[in-house]
């Protein structure tokens, strides 16, 4: 009996240490041990966002869809190009204006000036580079909307179109589409 208790004692000893001791320092040990670390998700640049780096692959990605006929796709990009320079040309003529009353002003220095001479230049060239990439978002806006059977909407951008760009004879120039699409939507194509 002697050795049944003690057998039961070595046993139960060794079962209480075990669960006693080791078992929670296993379990301590994988509780404070470092959590796994997962990696951070990276955040992701709005699709679609229109900026300087990648406006003429945006209007060459237009052309693309426009020979494939994907208006919603051309639609979609052809309205952020034209937000973004609109934008852009508003807020560089803004800026322009600002920095020529300055030039005028006697009362800034002239090394102030010559640097305001700099940037105006740099403004300057600006200006036709966004004019052509917004004059081209409303004739595309023009003709997507037509083809889409929107009426009023490609009125719309096809008026502001003419009025935007230079005249233009040519029979394939934009001018001229732009002309032909706007009177086919008034009914009033062959009258001039």
């Amino acid at each position: 009996m002697k050795y049944i208790v003690g057998t039961f004692g070595r046993t139960s000893c060794f079962l209480f240490f075990m669960v006693g001791v080791i078992l929670p320092l296993a379990l301590g040990m994988t509780a404070h041990a470092a959590p796994e670390k997962k990696p951070k998700p990276v955040p992701q640049k709005e699709a679609g966002v229109i900026n300087d780096s990648n406006l003429q692959a945006n209007q060459k990605k237009v052309d693309e869809l426009l020979k494939k006929n994907e208006y919603d796709a051309s639609l979609r990009i052809s309205l952020k190009v034209h937000e973004y320079t609109k934008e852009v040309l508003a807020t560089v003529k803004f800026i322009k204006g600002q920095y020529e009353k300055a030039v005028s002003d006697p009362a800034i220095a002239t090394k102030d000036k010559e640097q305001l001479y700099l940037k105006l230049k740099g403004l300057n060239d600006l200006i036709p580079r966004y004019t052509a990439a917004y004059e081209s978002s409303l004739y595309y806006l023009g003709y997507i909307y037509t083809k889409r059977h929107e009426s009023e909407r490609a009125r719309k951008y096809l008026s502001e179109y003419l009025q935007a760009v230079p005249f233009s004879a040519s029979a394939n120039s934009k001018w001229m589409k732009a002309k032909t699409f706007l009177l086919e939507l008034y009914s009033l194509e062959g009258e001039f």
